[in-house]
């Protein structure tokens, strides 16, 4: 028992240790047995061997290591004990040993076998010690058994390549990392996410977490900690190229004394756009139902309110004293043709289009959007500039772009109340015809640019616009094929870019 809590250095050296200081009584211990005493204490197997390469003492315990009885083994070559492949080198290193007789512990790092007396190998580490006498230099060897600890790496060895190959064959990033945060491992897509252009890689989870995040993080890692579970948790990190993104996670806390977390880690960035197009084609239904019954149920109200109004502005149509009482007719009409205008925008952003199309020239919409605004462009003292390209043609329904056309330019004539410039030019970017029509107005605020197509939102006063113009006119521009956007300074101007595929006839966007 005295022998517990020793190091495997210390059990090797320990005979050697021993008699160091009576290294030229060899000869007499060894007649007398203390020597022999000694060795046989030692709980490893223990060899002497001398210059020849001749067993000249063993141990109970070498006996039980190799099977032989010690009769078998004294005196012979210690190549008995060395399998047949390993005995031309064993014998170039018994030789160099000798040479430079010196302590020496072999087998550390590298394999190193030995053979049984019934032919099977054992993995072996060996400690060499010389020892002086009166008949030259002796070695003892003192030699550990450690085929169960490399069977034992082996298997943890197969475990760990068996777990990262689980590890990297899975989508979702992985990550192992202590309580400090310091990462211990992580699988391929981790690396892909975290360090692909980080040559010293990621060593702290720490450093993946934005600053305002991190308070939360570590009340999660608490929590984990204390047996809470955590399943595809959505958070934010930073990925190798500074960007933040949106993941889920999962979290456990291994409570096999380690003190290790393993999170693995997903990429949610297309689960959000496809959850925010859901929720914007929701949106869209309940606002599309909402103004198809707002539409229908201010019909008939609103064509009764003008043919009253009609009726009575007959009825004092000429005579003098009621020419205050028409100009307030007159005022409630416009009132009412204005509602009735919204109505119509309503049911038109309710109702799907109706996909009435023919190859139509570019030109000649543009050119007839004009002629509905151009009494407005003298009224308001708006200088009008077209240049207008090739007459090109599109796959289109013609009234639906002419709605997106006029309503865009009246758009523009609004912004310029103290009249301006309206610009509207056509060109050919192919595969597609690119319309932009441009004012010098108002502009429109940085801030309210990324809501500016949805329904029912506006710039314009309480009682000037609905917000429908531009979403109804995203919709048709989408159902034709073609994109819309908006450039806009605020103080300087706005242009709105519209690009429509060219018609041909292998390219019928019916």
């Amino acid at each position: 028992m005295q022998d517990k809590g020793k190091t495997k250095k210390q059990l090797i050296n320990e005979p050697i240790e021993m008699h160091q200081s009576s290294e030229s009584k060899i000869d007499i211990d060894l007649e007398k047995g203390n020597f022999r005493l000694v060795v046989e204490l030692v709980p490893n197997a223990i060899l002497m061997v001398n210059q020849k390469g001749e067993i000249i003492l063993v141990n109970s315990q070498a006996e039980k290591l190799f099977g032989y009885n010690r009769e078998e083994l004294i005196g012979q070559s210690v190549e008995i004990l060395v399998p047949d492949r390993f005995r031309s080198k064993h014998s170039e290193y018994s030789k160099s040993f000798f040479v430079n007789p010196q302590a020496r512990l072999i087998g550390m790092g590298r394999d190193l076998f030995a053979l049984r007396k019934d032919g099977s190998e054992l993995h072996v580490e060996i400690g060499l010690n010389p020892i002086k006498t009166e008949e030259g230099v002796l070695v003892l060897a003192a030699i550990v058994d450690i085929t169960e600890r490399k069977l034992a790496e082996e298997m943890l060895r197969e475990s760990e390549e068996r777990l990262q190959a689980v590890m990297d064959n899975t989508t979702d990033a992985i990550m192992v990392y202590d309580e400090d945060g310091m990462v211990i491992a992580m699988n391929k897509e981790a690396e892909r996410l975290f360090c692909s252009n980080n040559k010293t890689g990621l060593k702290n989870i720490w450093d993946v977490i934005p600053l305002e995040n991190r308070a939360d993080f570590s009340n999660i890692l608490k929590s984990v900690k204390e047996g809470s579970r955590l399943l595809d948790y959505e958070i934010e990190k930073i990925i190798d190229n500074g960007e933040r993104i949106p993941v889920g996670i999962g979290l456990v806390y291994m409570t096999d004394g380690s003190g290790m977390f393993i999170e693995t880690i997903r990429d949610i960035r297309e689960r959000i756009k496809l959850r925010n197009k859901i929720v914007e084609i929701e949106k869209a239904q309940v606002i599309g139902k909402m103004a198809e019954g707002i539409a229908h149920h201010m019909g008939t109200p609103l064509a009764s309110m003008l043919l009253r109004v009609q009726m009575l502005k007959e009825d004092i149509n000429g005579i003098p004293e009621y020419k205050k009482f028409m100009e307030r007719l007159d005022s409630i009409e416009k009132q009412i043709f204005y509602a009735q205008r919204v109505m119509q925008r309503l049911l038109k952003f309710a109702s799907k289009p109706e996909n009435v199309k023919r190859p139509e020239k570019v030109f000649y919409l543009i050119e007839e959007a004009v002629d509905i605004i151009k009494p407005l462009l003298r009224k308001e003292g708006i200088e009008l500039e077209l240049c207008l390209g090739e007459g090109v043609k599109v796959w289109a329904d013609s009234n639906l772009l002419l709605l997106v056309f006029s309503d865009i330019m009246m758009n523009a004539v609004d912004a310029m109340p103290s009249g301006g410039r309206l610009s509207i030019t056509t060109s050919n970017v192919n595969p597609d015809v690119q319309v932009q029509i441009s004012d010098t107005g108002i502009g429109i605020p940085r801030a309210v640019l990324p809501f500016i197509f949805d329904p029912f939102f506006t710039t314009k006063p309480a009682g000037k616009g609905t917000g429908l113009g531009l979403s109804v006119a995203k919709r048709i521009i989408l159902d034709h094929n073609g994109k819309i956007s908006i450039e806009s300074t605020e103080g300087e101007g706005t242009s709105v870019l519209i690009r429509l595929p060219i018609y041909s006839e292998e390219r019928t966007l019916a």
